[in-house]
Order: C-alpha cells, then sequence, then structure tokens
C-alpha cells in the first residue's frame, strides 16, 4: 500500500497538472493566438442554404454536390446547374445517333472564372460535332466538374452518376492537388463533419507542427511533392481511386481519359518543378488501361499570363479552355471510334 500510495499520488499530480497546462493552453490560444489552421468553420444557416451553389450530399463517400436547378450568379460568376446538378443544360433525351462523353473534374472541369459556353468540355462538344465524326453522329459532353473535388471524390461521382448516363468515354480531369483528402480545401471543410480533435486550437496546432514535418519529410518542404509520397495515403487515393474508376468502366464498356493540368505558375515556365509528378500520374492511369493527354507540352507553347483567369487566379481562363478542348478532341475522336 505505501508503494502504491508512493507512485499514483506523482503520478496523480503529473496527470492533473498536464490537464491544466493544456486547458490553460488551449484557454490562452482561444483569446490570444486563435489557431485558424483546420478550424471548423461556421455551418451555413438554413436561410443561406436557399443561396448556395452547393448542399450536403445523400450519396455515401461524397460530403456536398451543386444544387439542381440553380441559375444564378455565384462568386461573381453566372452559373446554371441542370437537374442533375451539373453546370449546363439538361442531358438530351437518348438517341440512336447520340454518342455521350461525360466529364469529372474540380475547378479546372466545372470552369470556375470563365462562361459555360467556354469551358473546356462545351469547348470540346462544339468541335466533336464540327469533326468529320460528327456528320454521322451527334456528340453531347455532360460538365460533372464540382469546385473542391479530389480524385476519391469523382471515383463516388463515376460509380453513382456517370455510368447512370452511360457514356462512351469518361474524362477525368486531373490536377496536381487531387491527392488533397484532408479537409484543407474550402468546400470539404464546410460539409465534411469535423472530427472531435478539431476543436481544440491545442490539437489543431500540434497537428499544424505534425503535418509541417511530413511536408519536409516527404516533400522537402514542398507541399505539392509532399501529396506524392509514393506510399502515403494521399497518393494512394489516386490510386485507388484510378482502380475503382478501370472497374467499372471496364464493366460497362466505356473508355476513359485522363487530362492532366499542369499548376500555371504566375511567371515564366523555366522553372516548372513538376514535370515528374506529371509522368507519375500519367504511368498510373496507363496502368489502368486509360488513355492520357499531359497539357503541359501544349501550355508551356504560351506565357502564363496568356492562360491564367488573373495574376491571383491559376485557373485557365477561357483561352486555356480552348487549348484544352482542342489537345482532348484528338485524343477522344480515337478512342471513341
Amino acid at each position: 500500500m505505501p508503494l502504491l500510495r508512493r507512485i499514483g499520488i506523482p503520478l496523480l499530480l503529473i496527470t492533473a497538472s498536464s490537464f491544466l497546462a493544456l486547458a490553460l493552453s488551449e484557454v490562452g490560444l482561444r483569446l490570444f493566438r486563435p489557431v485558424q489552421y483546420l478550424k471548423p468553420p461556421t455551418p451555413i444557416r438554413p436561410e443561406e442554404q436557399g443561396e448556395s451553389l452547393y448542399r450536403p450530399s445523400l450519396i455515401p463517400g461524397l460530403s456536398y454536390e451543386m444544387v439542381p436547378g440553380r441559375n444564378g450568379s455565384f462568386e461573381g460568376m453566372s452559373v446554371r446547374t441542370n437537374s442533375l446538378g451539373m453546370r449546363g443544360p439538361e442531358p438530351a433525351p437518348p438517341d440512336p445517333s447520340l454518342l455521350r462523353v461525360a466529364v469529372v473534374g474540380d475547378s479546372f472541369t466545372f470552369g470556375f472564372g470563365v462562361p459555360e459556353e467556354e469551358t473546356y468540355p462545351s469547348v470540346l462538344a462544339r468541335i466533336l460535332n464540327r469533326s468529320p465524326a460528327g456528320r454521322n453522329q451527334r456528340f453531347e459532353v455532360l460538365n460533372l466538374g464540382v469546385v473542391g473535388y479530389n480524385t476519391q471524390d469523382e471515383a463516388v461521382v463515376v460509380e453513382r452518376k456517370v455510368l447512370a448516363l452511360d457514356p462512351r468515354l469518361v474524362i477525368v480531369g486531373y490536377v496536381l492537388n487531387d491527392p488533397e483528402i484532408d479537409p484543407r480545401p474550402s468546400l470539404h471543410k464546410y460539409f465534411d463533419p469535423p472530427v472531435w480533435w478539431r476543436h481544440s486550437h491545442v490539437l489543431r496546432l500540434v497537428h499544424l507542427g505534425w503535418n509541417w514535418l511530413d511536408v519536409w519529410r516527404y516533400g522537402g518542404g514542398d507541399y505539392i511533392r509532399y501529396l506524392y509520397a509514393p506510399d502515403r495515403e494521399k497518393w494512394q487515393s489516386v490510386v485507388t481511386a484510378f482502380g475503382k474508376i478501370g472497374a467499372l468502366t471496364r464493366e460497362r464498356g466505356s473508355r476513359v481519359l485522363v487530362v492532366i493540368f499542369p499548376l500555371v505558375p504566375p511567371d515564366g515556365w523555366t522553372s516548372y518543378p513538376y514535370r515528374d509528378l506529371h509522368l507519375q500520374v500519367a504511368q498510373t492511369a496507363r496502368k489502368e488501361g486509360f488513355e492520357v493527354v499531359d497539357l503541359l507540352p501544349v501550355f508551356v507553347r504560351y506565357p502564363p499570363s496568356d492562360l491564367r483567369v488573373s495574376v491571383e487566379d491559376g485557373h485557365p481562363n477561357t483561352f486555356g479552355h480552348e487549348l484544352a478542348a482542342q489537345a482532348i478532341a484528338d485524343a477522344a475522336l480515337t478512342l471513341i471510334k
């Protein structure tokens, strides 16, 4: 008993003092140095939901989706969504002469910062229908791009939305931040239920420090390279998603084309650091039997200022979408002969 008391009392004091230190640290951070990293956002109020372009998704594994039937101005853009929640018009009725292409992706595919008719899916549809192949059949290109989606989300979209549309070709618009599966992107932060520790400033600070160490350990301080560490969860999410898309489309007889967008730098292309990551994505896609269009060789022919929405915004502008559509068209026509 004396031994238990000698051990138990100091252990109890250490535990109590640790909890007190954590509590004081939490209060101090909340009052004087709030930690914004992965802070749970203020929930969208019910009265605001009627004005939002997005809503929680009822599909398991997909946290949010676009609201069907929207037509208005959102984030400075004119956006129209059809009854299926896609940017654009209603899908055409089934027709033997109709050949359907479905495009999944994130804000690059959605066309952030450009009008609907100037997004690369819309331009692609016009190119295909004006081609010799368009004389005997009609092409429809459906834009299922949603701001903030990653490849993991897009695999769910293919399974639960795309296959029901019976496309001959599925295009996956790939951007180099697509392995990002934590709730860092703004929309995921709003719609993903926050895990318990994100309510603590202390624990968010610890996670920030641990994440910073991981970025240095696996990416040499470069966040994008960190996402591509071969055996880590983030890159493996892409490998798994490609495998899922491949299995689903092979079963339905649909072909898949992966389109890799470069991150357009604000200055020149000479020091573009991610050419090897483009190759990593392309090799993984080809292992699943996908065709690949890498837009880097196309984009590097032009100054970045000719391709970006603005100096501050690296999304492709109208010209960037046009270049993408032209590069995709030849590959698409070969796949859907």
